[in-house]
């Protein structure tokens, strides 16, 4: 977890564009596609919040390529962590901090380390 209450310029900016992006997740005929989009722009991003998205949108679009038998539920999930995202306050670091935490380590399956 990152100390401070505020996010910095690299993870406020990136917060903007990644929630723009996730509100399609949920309008999109195939969240893959855009799922793909928030990997993609988290790994060319720096910061905190960029490195996490990465991690969490890779995992779900990964699980499309990888496990195409479980292509649904993957989609599913991606629709569930676009509204889980959508739910927050932005402002609120903590519950930012508690969703990436959640969705790194207990869905997508990352080691606490």
């Amino acid at each position: 977890m990152v100390s401070g209450r505020t996010w910095d310029g690299v993870d406020a900016e990136h917060l903007v564009t990644v929630t723009a992006l996730v509100k399609q997740v949920l309008t999109a005929p195939d969240p893959y596609e855009v799922g793909y989009e928030l990997w993609g722009c988290s790994a060319r991003a720096e910061g905190h919040l960029a490195v996490n998205m990465q991690l969490i949108w890779g995992a779900l679009t990964d699980r499309v390529e990888l496990k195409p038998e479980e292509g649904r539920q993957a989609r599913d999930e991606m629709r569930r962590a676009a509204q889980e995202w959508l739910a927050l306050d932005p402002a609120d670091r903590a519950a930012v901090e508690r969703y990436l935490d959640y969705w790194v380590h207990d869905v997508c399956g990352y080691s606490r380390g």
